[in-house]
């Protein structure tokens, strides 16, 4: 009779622990989003246009700024008067905490962070290239760090 509710715990702990609606991750992002010239030198003042299917955010850089989280790639495109557009498909990724809810949790919770969009993430740094179109992935170097510190300039 002691196994049960030890065996109950030990089912409770490892849903909860690989549940992103409640491990606090939650269905947004911030991300930063960086211009550069075709030179490399950084470029102020873009208007950035961010889209997924959860919404349409519209940012000038530097900025950082909340983006819902999706499953469904989010798709970048920025301009400046002088510049040829920039454009980005930044990949969206699954997180890793997914698959503990598949595994341990029977896939309840797993279904719950697939539909609110919190089982996903975005590169935390988005670098776009003034008249370039490329496709930026967690890890590679896009998502590298940037020179300058955003503003705080978001509206959605």
């Amino acid at each position: 009779m002691k196994i049960l509710p030890i065996l109950s715990c030990l089912t409770v702990s490892a849903i909860i622990s690989g549940c992103s609606t409640l491990t606090g991750e939650g269905t947004s992002q911030n991300l930063s989003v960086f211009t550069y010239k075709s030179d490399n030198e950084l470029l102020n003042g873009a208007t950035c246009e961010l889209t997924n299917d959860e919404g349409s955010w519209t940012a000038v850089t530097p900025t950082s700024t909340m983006v819902h989280r999706s499953n469904k790639d989010l798709l970048v495109r920025c301009t400046k008067d002088g510049y040829s557009d920039g454009l980005a498909n930044v990949v969206s990724d699954t997180k890793a905490n997914m698959w503990g809810n598949i595994i341990f949790g029977g896939g309840v919770g797993a279904l719950i962070d697939h539909n609110n969009g919190s089982a996903y993430s975005y590169p935390n740094t988005v670098k776009i290239t003034m008249g370039q179109s490329k496709v930026i992935k967690q890890g590679t170097e896009d998502e590298a760090e940037a020179e300058a510190e955003p503003s705080q300039d978001s509206s959605s």
